[in-house]
């Protein structure tokens, strides 16, 4: 790792360092707060949300800047509504608000279509997927949070003992950051040295099957790690980590995938440059959109009713 990365410093030192500078405080900001926050998590998941959102509108076209009120306005105003109705009610289904919300955005580009609107069908299909794919699938965040507190209280799971015991601490929003961060490592490095066969090479040139392999590998290898520190090796197998962790990796690689194909249709090479060298908002946590709600669904299944 040390030589990768003072090779990677001598072809462009100041691109690694303005990704360590941006990288490293914003990822620990992210830790803490899914690991302590409460009001503040709800407002960082929030702002995120509403960035990501801004970087969708931009890569796929419905910006609309001359328009009196954009429906991406609407778009906007209905996630910060779905992040707190689940906020409020994680348990809760966000069916009703889909409900609710397609009626309105219909009538809204109705309004717009009778004023002059070149397209009716796109635009609402676009803004309604910007909602569910980015605020909905980060809503998760606050389900699973919710998850581990019922789960504690029912003693299913305690976390009395292991490494991190703090009793103010959220440990199952930490698992989609690892096997995020141990999918990439892993990708990287086995990609690197040992990636030939091009994994889809028409969306994402640099992906490789190996790498996948090892983005599986690392995620499994982080989450394992991460489940013994904190003494939940027992209440769930280690085998079970194991499958999800590689599992999860799968997925976020299919998220990253799936966001590369949104970028090259717009012949995008990021969603923006709000974190300088790492690109957009979007560009860092396409994984994680996908890679949290599988934690969820891995964890209500598993622990959900007990064992």
């Amino acid at each position: 790792m040390r030589h990768y990365l003072m090779t990677l410093a001598k072809k462009n030192p100041s691109n690694l360092v303005n990704r360590l500078a941006i990288g490293i405080p914003v990822g620990g900001l992210s830790v803490c707060l899914f690991a302590y926050g409460d009001i503040t998590l709800f407002i960082f998941v929030v702002v995120g949300s509403l960035l990501g959102l801004r970087e969708f509108w931009k890569v796929t076209g419905v910006e609309h800047k001359g328009t009196r009120f954009p429906l991406s306005y609407l778009g906007y105003a209905v996630a910060i509504l779905m992040l707190w109705l689940i906020w409020e009610d994680p348990s809760g289904s966000p069916g009703v608000i889909v409900a609710i919300m397609l009626p309105v955005f219909f009538i809204a580009q109705l309004v717009a279509k009778a004023r002059g609107a070149k397209e009716f069908l796109r635009e609402v299909a676009i803004v309604v997927l910007g909602v569910l794919y980015i605020a909905g699938l980060l809503s998760f965040i606050f389900k699973l949070r919710h998850l581990e507190i019922i789960l504690v209280d029912r003693g299913v799971i305690d976390f009395t003992i292991g490494f991190f015991k703090s009793g103010r601490m959220m440990h199952l929003t930490i698992y989609p950051v690892l096997a995020g961060w141990g999918c990439d490592t892993g990708a990287l490095f086995v990609g690197k040295y040992f990636g030939r066969t091009k994994l889809v090479p028409s969306i994402s040139p640099s992906k490789t099957i190996m790498g996948l392999w090892g983005g599986m590998i690392g995620s499994a290898t982080a989450v394992t790690i991460y489940s013994w520190m904190i003494g939940l090796i027992g209440e769930i197998h280690v085998w079970e980590f194991i499958l999800f962790g590689a599992m999860t990796a799968a997925i976020s690689q299919l998220g990253d995938l799936t966001m590369s194909a949104i970028k090259r249709e717009a012949s995008m090479k990021d969603t923006g440059h709000i974190l300088g060298a790492h690109g957009g908002i979007l560009d860092r946590i396409d994984g994680f959109l996908f890679a949290v709600p599988s934690t969820y669904l891995f964890f209500i299944l598993l622990l959900g009713q007990g064992r």
